[in-house]
């Protein structure tokens, strides 16, 4: 057996941290300098591993919308919601990088994602690992994005249903409501995950009114019973990233300030251990929140109840995966598709940085995820016009 199929790499214990603090609000070049800060702070106490909850870069849509929205309000918000999506690869993805790996730290980030394909403007709820070399993991988008959400963001497929295999375990991860839909968390249990990320926008309650989202004061949360039936279920620990958003870091002139659902972002992280037992129980307000891991606690775990192994029964039940146009067995292996650019892509991350395509080329290399398609041509593209200009 490899150290990394070993429970949680072969090592007795891990420390993580969660990143329960404040982005810049639909400002992503601030976001990801305080990204850099919390990866920083928490690799100088000991952390291996950063979670960043739902869409921390850079912000959740706490807004509403409809055909009844005032034009230019909508028109506005829903420019700056578009400008401060993340390209993977690019600019941003690479100041990140380069973070985990200064840092020597695991990162996953969640993130509104901008699809880089040409043409396509489609944004994506995304969760972006990053190794602690520095490499671009893969990426997990959203299978189904909630209710409104879904005038927002893409769907996903089946394609990133993946576990990656690393030297502090097998980490997986879904978003939100995804931990809803029983067969999608079947399936990454079958992959033998050791720590699960499970990310949400906030810690909210839906049963109470009079606003249909409101904040969690007598810890109902669905999403913590829900992590922590996962947690029981997988024989794993599950960090659970709740994110707080600050309304001072709404800027003034957004449109929609004052009048955004926002007061239930107020955290609720918490960390499970494979029993379902916290390790943390929930935390509210801005904090960067640490727990040690033992792998013990798996090992035990699993000697009374196994879900994949000796309390499975393969014989009466089968889970299939739809990845990449066919069907799969849930337990296996998978991995993640090569994250890929192409001319246009390419051209779009150097504008929206400001820098010669050459160099973003250069880095998507580097990072091992942008393998430039063969029509993808690395001469600077015409940048005297349409160039993105910031906000």
């Amino acid at each position: 057996m490899s150290k990394q199929q070993s429970v949680l790499g072969g090592r007795d214990s891990v420390k993580v941290a969660i990143a329960q603090i404040s982005s810049s609000f639909l400002n992503l070049k601030e976001s990801v300098a305080r990204a850099v800060r919390a990866i920083e702070e928490t690799a100088r106490n000991g952390a291996e591993l950063i979670v960043f909850p739902e869409v921390w870069l850079a912000g959740y849509p706490f807004w509403s919308e409809g055909w009844d929205s005032h034009v230019p309000d909508w028109v506005a918000a829903r420019v700056r919601f578009h400008d401060a999506a993340l390209v993977i690869p690019g600019e941003e993805t690479a100041v990140l990088a380069e973070a985990a790996r200064d840092a020597g730290v695991y990162v996953v980030m969640g993130c509104n994602e901008l699809d880089s394909r040409p043409g396509v403007e489609t944004i994506y709820n995304t969760l972006l690992f990053i190794g602690r070399d520095g490499r671009l993991l893969g990426r997990h988008r959203k299978l189904m994005p909630t209710f409104t959400e879904r005038m927002f963001w893409g769907f996903g497929d089946g394609s990133d249903l993946v576990v990656f295999d690393t030297d502090i375990g097998r980490i997986g991860g879904l978003i939100c409501g995804e931990h809803l839909m029983t067969t999608t968390r079947a399936a990454m249990i079958a992959q033998g995950e050791h720590i699960h990320i499970s990310v949400f926008p906030g810690s909210f309650v839906l049963h109470t009114g009079p606003r249909l989202q409101e904040p969690d004061n007598a810890k109902y949360f669905w999403g913590h019973f829900s992590t922590r039936a996962h947690a029981m279920e997988a024989g794993c620990f599950v960090i659970c990233g709740c994110n707080y958003t600050n309304p001072d870091d709404v800027p003034a002139d957004f449109p929609y300030r004052g009048r955004m659902n926002i007061d239930w972002a107020n955290g609720g992280s918490a960390i499970w251990s494979p029993l379902g037992v916290p390790l943390v129980e929930p935390q509210f307000g801005e904090q960067l929140i640490y727990a040690e891991l033992n792998a013990a606690m798996i090992k035990v775990t699993k000697a009374i109840v196994d879900s994949i192994g000796h309390y499975a029964r393969p014989d009466v039940l089968r889970l299939m995966v739809r990845r990449n146009d066919r069907w799969e067995d849930a337990d296996t292996p998978a991995y993640p598709a090569p994250l890929v650019i192409d001319r246009d892509a390419l051209s779009r991350a150097a504008d929206r940085g400001d820098v010669d395509p050459d160099i973003v080329a250069k880095e998507a290399r580097r990072l091992g995820a942008g393998v430039v398609r063969r029509q993808t041509k690395l001469s600077p593209a015409p940048r005297t016009q349409g160039r993105r200009k910031e906000k």
